[in-house]
């Protein structure tokens, strides 16, 4: 119960903040697929597919920090907390369709897993309403144990 309690406060804590600071604080849920996994030990494959969901709190200088869980699929289930940032370009990059810019991003962070796990990400948002954004990403993950090193993650996610 204090867990949920003192989650709720930061929570709340953080809104509050953001707004003070001109930012925005959404939801941010992703998931990403393996593009290219080396054979783990005994010649097992690794990570398939990970699924984050956490909270992405914008700055107005485009700069975004997020954290949440972290829920890896592979020869077995893990979970962890993930911890990143992403600079965003300062105006749309693209616009394909009328009414849907295109940001692109490049961004980094730390997975604690069973072993801590680095990654760089580049990727573009897409919005898609006035409220919610889709992310298209790829992720090079790096770690000190082949489970997770030199994985080539392609990914997608939703900030509503």
């Amino acid at each position: 119960m204090r867990s949920l309690l003192l989650a709720a406060l930061m929570l709340v804590s953080a809104h509050t903040y953001a707004n003070d600071q001109g930012g925005q604080i959404a939801s941010l849920v992703t998931f990403e697929s393996a593009a290219a996994r080396p054979d783990g030990r005994d010649g097992k494959d690794n990570v398939t597919s990970i699924l984050n969901a956490g909270m992405e709190f914008t700055t107005p200088e485009n700069i975004s920090f997020h954290g949440g869980f972290t829920f890896v699929l592979g020869e077995t289930f893990e979970s962890g907390i993930h911890l990143g940032t992403r600079f965003y370009s300062a105006s749309p990059a693209l616009q394909i369709f009328p009414g849907l810019p295109m940001w692109s991003y490049i961004g980094g962070g730390i997975s604690f897993l069973d072993e801590t796990v680095f990654y760089p990400e580049a990727g573009f948002r897409i919005a898609t309403s006035d409220v919610s954004r889709v992310d298209v990403f790829i992720k090079i993950l790096n770690s000190d144990d082949e489970t997770y090193d030199k994985h080539i993650m392609v990914g997608a996610g939703l900030t509503f």
